[in-house]
């Protein structure tokens, strides 16, 4: 038997779930304060296809990585910046950036794992929308 304190273990599917905001998913969270992290949050968001893109937003202390499962991830950031993401690459938003995103396909589900370090809720909607960034489509 494994003491849950030095040890955590949990099938994506079988994970606790909470919908996306705008009803753009499904977030599986797998590793977070609520299971004993204190520095790190590890979720699964799986995105439907032709969602509209999640709030504008940025983390005042966490580090953001994303990486992409299955189908392509569409980064906006401040600036205008666009980035496509695919299959196994790797995307890292540093702490203070303003970003959005979403599933850059129409046509199936974009599986990303998300990691947020330090844990914890630091999502800060920005209402003002910065240079190059639209906001989000109407749900």
């Amino acid at each position: 038997m494994t003491d849950k304190s030095k040890f955590h273990k949990v099938k994506i599917l079988d994970a606790p779930t909470r919908p996306l905001a705008m009803g753009r998913g499904t977030i599986f969270g797998c590793v977070d304060p609520d299971v004993g992290a204190q520095n790190v949050d590890v979720h699964v968001n799986v995105i439907k296809p032709g969602a509209s893109r999640g709030e504008i937003h940025y983390h005042a202390k966490a580090e953001n990585v994303y990486i992409v499962m299955d189908g392509q991830l569409e980064v906006c950031i401040e600036g205008g910046h666009r980035h496509v993401l695919d299959i196994g690459e790797v995307g890292f938003i540093p702490p203070g950036v303003i970003h959005t995103a979403t599933n850059a396909r129409s046509d199936i589900a974009c599986k990303i794992i998300e990691v947020y370090a330090p844990a914890g809720k630091d999502f800060h909607e920005v209402e003002d929308w910065p240079e190059g960034i639209q906001p989000p489509d109407p749900p």
